[in-house]
């Protein structure tokens, strides 16, 4: 079920309604409620998925109480490798799960092809496999549930609905935030009461994404379709245009995602984790991934990179983990080489440019600091952009295409894909009021927050119905199918 369908639209006012009026009394009941609504939540796409669902809630739930009880006991190498056991196995049915529906075709594809450049015919067959939604995201979320009970950091649950609501909680089930057994699971142990300004802030939040997603970020996708889809004749401004389109596209598409997600989670009473920081604000390759897909970059940092031995192994190692953890990810987002690509050119610029980026530190004005931050800003993203054009491409020789196409010629030409002069005019004005937003939010947002909930009721409810009706009346809309959103493929 899509945040921006008619089926969503008429599910989440039910589920509100019943959550609260109805299961208002019974912890339990109310757990089982949203694990329910949840489950039809996603088997609304498809149900027969619903059993891989199920499948990795139970092994980890049991797995987790296995690996409780061996901590609870005294200290020993049988006892270590009994708890390894029963980890290695939680991640061997996990990653098995993942890598069959997720990478099958892909392994056997690379497996022919290798054996081709060395001359020697395979016969070819690919698998008729769907990918399941969200299965890279739920996979994460309970392996780490594990890995943490390993590592001692949490106790297991002995409560198997709340497990399973956590696991399937339908706001974040789908694309993320990729929750934290920590975090969230306990949000599940109280019996949570109406909340007037967590109602209001959730609300805002679902109106901000459904602003950004259909206001801004649909309406970039057209002129990034078109160009993409069409390279033969997008050369010069039009491909650049498409390759920067497609960076705020993706980040308003995806952060978009997210505020609905927290918004709705925060309807229900739940605190999720932020998911972006105004990573285009960024003074570092570093910095940038501390503010991009927060959750996903903190689950590698915490499960991949410091169990590699983080930079605690000296530069050489360091390096390499880093290479190995983007690479990593990049494929975490699709069976392509084209996404190891872009993992890796991501590993390269924070090796390569961040030494350079640190050294234009002290020693300047304030004034000097601010060009220099946004020059910092500015190059980053250019970069960040460059590396997408792996990430958007259909295969290795349409990516190069791409980047051979850059440049700044044919600028006549840019209203003949898909976006008319108005259009690409309403596109940058939307643009320029979206980074001013994140500037002035920009370690403010707390106090500029706090300032506009204190406003005159008029003032907040004026706001309120012009964000709706911009939405309503400006959105680019294009069908379901058209309109879903970029990571639900991941």
């Amino acid at each position: 079920m899509l945040f921006n369908s008619f089926a969503f639209a008429v599910f989440l006012p039910l589920v509100f309604a019943l959550y609260w009026a109805v299961f208002n009394k019974n912890l339990l009941w109310r757990n089982l409620f949203l694990l329910v609504a949840s489950y039809v939540f996603y088997g609304w796409w498809d149900w027969r998925f619903l059993s891989l669902l199920a499948i990795s809630s139970l092994m980890d739930y049991l797995v987790g109480i296995k690996i409780g009880k061996i901590n609870e006991q005294e200290e020993t190498s049988a006892t270590k490798r009994s708890k390894k056991r029963w980890l290695w196995l939680s991640m061997a049915i996990n990653i098995g799960i993942l890598g069959f529906f997720k990478y099958c075709n892909f392994f056997v594809d690379s497996f022919i092809s290798l054996f081709a450049s060395f001359g020697i015919t395979l016969p070819a067959f690919t698998l008729q496999i769907i990918l399941p939604v969200g299965i890279s995201f739920y996979t994460f979320q309970t392996m780490s549930y594990t890995i943490d009970i390993y590592k001692r950091k949490m106790k297991p649950t002995n409560d198997w609905v709340q497990f399973f609501a956590f696991v399937s909680f339908f706001p974040l089930l789908v694309a993320g935030p990729i929750e934290r057994a920590a975090n969230l699971l306990p949000q599940f142990e109280t019996l949570k009461k109406p909340n007037y300004n967590r109602f209001r802030d959730g609300m805002l939040q679902i109106a901000w994404g459904f602003f950004k997603k259909l206001m801004l970020a649909d309406r970039l996708a057209v002129f990034v379709d078109s160009s993409f889809g069409n390279m033969a004749n997008a050369n010069g401004l039009p491909m650049l245009l498409g390759v920067i389109f497609f960076a705020f596209q993706l980040y308003l598409d995806f952060s978009a995602y997210s505020n609905i997600a927290i918004g709705t989670a925060k309807l229900f009473g739940f605190d999720a984790m932020t998911n972006f920081k105004r990573p285009y604000l960024s003074s570092s390759f570093g910095n940038f991934w501390k503010r991009w897909h927060i959750s996903l970059s903190s689950w590698f940092q915490d499960y991949v990179y410091i169990p590699l031995g983080g930079n605690r192994k000296g530069k050489r190692r360091t390096v390499i983990n880093v290479l190995i953890v983007f690479a990593v990810s990049g494929l975490w987002h699709g069976a392509s080489w084209n996404f190891v690509i872009w993992g890796t050119l991501n590993a390269l610029f924070m090796i390569l440019l961040d030494p350079l980026l640190s050294l234009t530190k002290n020693k300047l004005t304030e004034k000097d600091n601010t060009f220099i931050r946004v020059l910092k800003s500015v190059l980053i993203t250019a970069c960040w952009a460059f590396s997408l054009s792996f990430f958007r491409a259909k295969g290795f020789d349409a990516a190069i295409d791409c980047i051979r196409n850059l440049g700044f010629a044919n600028s006549a030409e840019i209203i003949n894909f898909g976006l008319n002069a108005v259009e690409l005019k309403l596109s940058f004005l939307l643009l320029a009021i979206l980074l001013l937003q994140e500037i002035l939010w920009e370690n403010k947002s707390e106090k500029i927050s706090t300032i506009f909930y204190k406003t005159p009721a008029i003032f907040r409810w004026t706001f309120y119905i012009v964000l709706v009706l911009s939405i309503v009346y400006f959105g680019q809309y294009g069908g379901e199918n058209e309109n879903a959103f970029i990571y639900f493929q991941f």
